[in-house]
């Protein structure tokens, strides 16, 4: 079958080793733009958000729990807990509701002549489930939020077939024209010249009470990536190491870290620069070496090995000495805990809960994108000590700063995380107004509706 085939190496190269013109260039991107228009990244961030991102974020944000406060004692008067819960959301084609309160199809010709938003309603799929706490079961008064007081176990279901509200109207998204959800999507030219609409008109934009517009990209620093700058007078700092933690999904925003070296002055000289970190919810600095302790690496050899990868590496290490000076009163996880806490937001509170407010911002605010389950310090800890290697080699000259304005580092937000920021924040909102509207209604003793909520 492969007869008569034969490899020429020689041949290859003189084939591919022809010089590219400028007209096979432009030939390359004149087939692009053929094929994927000028507004392809719009359409499709868009049509990501509609799909997928915003079920995540109703995901995120599915459970809503009310409590009643526990009452007198009378079988009628027990406390209940009401469940709600989010789900499946429906997003349909555009419409419009006329006058008479017939509702019908919208086209974007007439959202222009009519100053209308082309838009198109939103659904989400609800479920109520409604339980009672055991009479003989004890409330837990020092808890200070209501729906904790009692455990998951001490609840009973009265309705055992939780009442579904299917398709409830939550509210209206516009609708970017000719992605996925607009009506023009997919039709040819004759159909849209039939809608006053020019074929060449490629989309990208929304029409908001008959104006068109247009979401800009923004431009942002890429996130979970470190930066190493060099600080200039009056700034008591010469080097920092930043990074912008964030979790690649959910509606947690960006959690940052800074590392900074303390500069050489007439005081201090060559022997006094520390090294801090700025971690967030805490309010002073806090030495590296008792973040360190506290993440679990309590000797000054294992949180050494994470920082300085060459034991001969001599130089780092006597740059590490000061450091370990400073933090030489905090020699215990514990210890080390409770310093971070009493620098945080509790003020007066107990050992034991500053030590576990420490834990919970180590765990949550400290390197995110690491992890926020429960024994990530070790991977934090690799984390932490990296950044303060890489601050270290650019402090002894031996790597470059990096550099604000690289394109590499930069990050463009489109159509589709610019919306996704408004519509977290809108159904948090919303989640609000329906708690508030569910706590009046059980204060009062009446029924409530959730399509009214």
């Amino acid at each position: 079958m492969y007869q008569g085939l034969h490899y020429d190496p020689d041949n290859i190269i003189e084939e591919d080793g022809g010089d590219i013109s400028q007209e096979d260039c432009w030939a390359v991107i004149q087939t692009f733009f053929n094929d994927k228009g000028l507004v392809r990244q719009q359409l499709d961030s868009f049509d990501e958000f509609v799909q997928n991102t915003m079920q995540e974020i109703v995901d995120e944000n599915r459970n809503l729990v009310l409590q009643t406060i526990q009452g007198s004692g009378n079988e009628g008067d027990q406390a209940r807990r009401f469940y709600i819960q989010f789900g499946q959301v429906y997003l349909s084609k555009p419409t419009m509701t006329e006058a008479d309160g017939s509702c019908q199809a919208m086209f974007p010709q007439e959202a222009r002549l009519r100053n209308l938003t082309y838009a198109a309603p939103l659904y989400v799929d609800m479920r109520e489930k409604i339980a009672h706490a055991d009479p003989r079961a004890p409330a837990n008064r020092d808890k200070t939020n209501v729906n904790d007081m009692f455990n998951e176990d001490d609840l009973q279901e009265e309705n055992q077939n939780p009442a579904d509200f299917d398709k409830v109207f939550v509210g209206k998204v516009p609708i970017m024209l000719r992605s996925t959800f607009c009506v023009l999507h997919g039709l040819e030219d004759k159909n849209l010249y039939a809608l006053n609409e020019c074929p060449y008109d490629q989309g990208g934009y929304f029409i908001i009470n008959g104006s068109e517009k247009v979401l800009i990209a923004q431009e942002r620093m890429a996130t979970n990536t470190v930066y190493v700058f060099a600080k200039s007078p009056p700034s008591p700092y010469s080097y920092t190491a930043e990074i912008r933690s964030a979790v690649e999904k959910g509606s947690k925003q960006s959690s940052s870290l800074m590392i900074k070296l303390l500069a050489k002055t007439a005081e201090r000289g060559s022997t006094g620069q520390y090294i801090h970190s700025t971690i967030p919810y805490i309010k002073k600095d806090v030495p590296v070496v008792i973040v360190f302790r506290a993440l679990g690496l309590v000797a000054d050899k294992e949180f050494l090995e994470h920082i300085c990868y060459d034991a001969n590496d001599f130089q780092m290490l006597e740059t590490l000495k000061p450091c370990i000076e400073e933090a030489f009163a905090i020699q215990s996880q514990e210890v080390a805990l409770d310093w971070i806490g009493r620098r945080g937001t509790t003020t007066g509170a107990t050992r034991d809960r500053r030590i576990k407010y420490a834990r919970e911002i180590l765990q949550k605010e400290l390197l995110p994108h690491v992890g926020t389950e429960f024994k990530c310090e070790t991977k934090k800890a690799y984390f932490f000590g990296y950044m303060v290697h890489r601050l270290l080699l650019a402090a002894l000259g031996r790597r470059e700063l990096d550099d604000r304005d690289h394109y590499g580092k930069k990050r463009m937000d489109l159509a589709g995380p610019l919306l996704a920021s408004l519509f977290r924040m809108l159904f948090k909102k919303l989640t609000k107004d329906i708690s508030a509207y569910l706590r009046k209604c059980i204060d009062t003793s009446r029924e409530f509706n959730l399509n009214l909520a």
